[in-house]
């Protein structure tokens, strides 16, 4: 090997290793469980510090949240939304509101479960760490509400985009 290909193979072998040398794996980035509080706001899982850190921080924030049904309990419904408008209430409670979507309704026939729409229906909701929640319906046909909104207790998962690992296995979002 000539003198000329010894150092331009000593340079390329520099550049190669001081590059791979530098690269690095990626954080994962994921939705983690943070929180979740059950109907009463007592805490579930995780610790509300968390979750207020985090939209202080500007996080970006989802709540899920479902239930079983009362007359059937093999049939549940789970739910996730992003947070669209978030507020700390007292400095000690957090209240999501998710951006209006069509409506939708299970519809469990003998060719199989399905969702479809509800037509004329527009909804969104707010959800709190203290089990507070409300829902307003709109008939955007009419651009009227179809329903008063009614506040109910209920229980909500929290979730923050972050840097850490997912939890190991996901329990339905109402529990």
């Amino acid at each position: 090997m000539s003198m000329k290909n010894r150092c331009l193979f000593s340079i390329l072998t520099i550049l190669f290793l001081s590059s791979s040398c530098s690269l690095k794996v990626p954080d994962s980035e994921t939705w983690q469980l943070v929180y979740r509080n059950d109907a009463e706001g007592e805490t579930v899982f995780g610790d509300k510090s968390q979750l207020l850190d985090a939209v202080r921080s500007g996080l970006p924030i989802r709540v899920g949240f479902g239930g079983r049904s009362q007359t059937d309990t093999t049939r549940s419904v789970e739910h996730l939304a992003d947070a669209q408008f978030l507020s700390i209430l007292d400095g000690d409670e957090v209240f999501a509101q998710i951006t209006q979507i069509v409506g939708q309704a299970p519809a469990r026939e003998k060719d199989g479960t399905k969702i479809r729409f509800r037509t004329n229906n527009k909804w969104t909701a707010i959800r709190g760490t203290n089990g507070y929640s409300t829902g307003l319906m709109v008939d955007y046909m009419a651009d009227t509400l179809s329903s008063i909104p009614v506040d109910s207790k209920r229980g909500t998962s929290w979730f923050v985009y972050t840097k850490k690992t997912p939890t190991k296995t996901p329990k339905p979002l109402y529990d």
